[in-house]
């Protein structure tokens, strides 16, 4: 479902897309209802501009100078590839960079349906009953039986459906016979976004599904199924997107009913929960990566040139040199602001700047002379976002992506961080100038015309600048 997502993008921007490999008549005809003009192939050895990899398993890629997109989890199906995708909550801290060219890393870059995107501003039934209970397609580790069994410890009677795989057919409807519940039995589900969306909980595996849920804003209560699960199953507890069932082995399952019981009485608990999905998962996954493909096609970033560009922290004495710069009519015309600054609002600005440790600004010299600024403002978690200026004097000698680089690498934090750039959609040359320096599209533009791109940069010590930020 998740290469399907981005399949359904990709099509609906009119790319030709081809799915390569044997799939089961189900998954067939799951991958017709989704991309009717989808092509299917037996291997890969076909023409594309594009390969999309999803697989842990190593496999051996046809050489053809194509672009290679692929997902991974953190050191699971690491690839050379030009765009690596790590679409996990948490992956910031456990991503691999391996052979990758450009990287997506973390939730935002989860692909999802356009049936899930629909389904986000649906509601629960309003009165807490209705409880959807679904362990994946196949149920391999057989915990059907036990979650509807464990499901007695929740007093008040719930409108209950329970995903049923065949193999635990029997099996759930001896648990069932023993339910205060009104328990309706169903098979598999083709469409379970649209019946999830009108649930007021879902009790699920740790599995991928737990991202649709999030994204429509339905409130969960997950199982731990399997070891591999653990980090990612601790990962959504510790966010609050979700109650946990617990992890592996499961023998006190029903101790932890008595929370999701509390929930289901709890209205602000339950738009806790919903909120909290939906504000992490924005759906946006599968245009994240589409549009990754179409900017590495169209505008591949630039080649890494040394141009003896080194940075040190601003401090108070550059003031009048930033001033400077500031008021450029040039600088002006591409800042969200383009009216003149002011001497003394500049320098109350600069000096709020140098002492505010959610904010590092740098100087940017060549052969010891000022050539530009990059200034970092953090936004939270990982993110920084940037702010570049390109002096005068500096510009149309070909400065500004090693005068870009040398601020990423000046950047002091702890781990890896999400590097983010907002530009305005008719300023050309700042949006070409990110796509050079490998900035991937991270929101489309907003209501003011505004676009931002992201860039991922792996934990590293490497940085030119002196001296501590603020």
């Amino acid at each position: 479902m998740r290469c399907l997502a981005v399949a359904e993008e990709a099509a609906a921007r009119g790319w030709t897309v081809t799915i390569a490999g044997d799939l089961s008549e189900a998954a067939h005809q799951i991958a017709v209802d989704l991309v009717p003009s989808m092509v299917f192939a037996s291997s890969v050895d076909v023409e594309a501009d594009v390969l999309h990899v999803d697989t842990y398993d190593d496999v051996a890629l046809p050489k053809r100078p194509w672009l290679v997109s692929n997902m991974q989890d953190a050191s699971f199906g690491v690839r050379e590839a030009d765009l690596a995708i790590d679409a996990n909550l948490g992956a910031e801290t456990r991503f691999v960079a391996g052979r990758a060219r450009h990287a997506l890393v973390g939730i935002s870059a989860v692909p999802i349906r356009s049936a899930v995107r629909r389904a986000r501003r649906t509601k629960g039934s309003g009165n807490a009953q209705r409880v959807l209970v679904v362990m994946g397609g196949t149920d391999p580790f057989g915990l059907t039986p036990a979650v509807v069994e464990a499901m007695a410890a929740i007093s008040a009677p719930l409108e209950v459906t329970v995903v049923v795989p065949g193999a635990q057919r029997a099996a759930v409807e001896r648990a069932v016979s023993s339910s205060h519940h009104d328990v309706r039995l169903v098979p598999f589900l083709r469409d379970l976004p649209s019946v999830a969306a009108r649930q007021d909980l879902v009790i699920s595996a740790s599995g991928t599904s737990v991202w649709d849920f999030a994204c429509m804003g339905v409130p969960m209560a997950l199982v731990c199924v399997t070891e591999n699960q653990i980090p990612g199953y601790r990962a959504v507890l510790d966010e609050g997107l979700a109650l946990g069932l617990g992890e592996p082995p499961h023998w006190q399952l029903a101790e932890h009913f008595g929370a999701v019981g509390a929930a289901l009485h709890s209205p602000e608990i339950l738009a806790e929960l919903r909120s909290r999905g939906q504000e992490r998962v924005d759906g946006l996954g599968a245009w994240r990566i589409v549009s990754a493909w179409e900017q590495l096609l169209e505008s591949p970033a630039a080649e890494v040139v040394d141009a003896d560009v080194t940075t040190r922290l601003a401090t108070g004495t550059d003031a009048r040199l930033l001033h400077e710069w500031r008021n450029d009519p040039t600088t002006r015309q591409a800042s969200r602001s383009s009216d003149e600054v002011a001497w003394d609002e500049h320098v109350r600005w600069v000096d709020r700047v140098l002492g505010d440790p959610a904010r590092q600004l740098y100087v940017a010299e060549q052969a010891g002379a000022p050539i530009g600024t990059v200034r970092w403002d953090h936004l939270g978690g990982g993110d920084w976002e940037v702010s570049i200026t390109v002096a005068p004097q500096a510009r149309g000698r070909g400065l500004a992506v090693p005068l870009l680089r040398a601020g990423e690498d000046a950047l002091r934090v702890e781990g890896g961080a999400r590097l983010i750039a907002t530009v305005h959609v008719d300023n050309v040359p700042s949006r070409r100038l990110f796509e050079r320096a490998g900035y991937l599209p991270l929101t489309p533009p907003d209501g003011s015309g505004f676009a931002t791109s992201v860039k991922w940069r792996p934990a590293t010590a490497g940085a030119t600048s002196t001296g501590s930020p603020g």
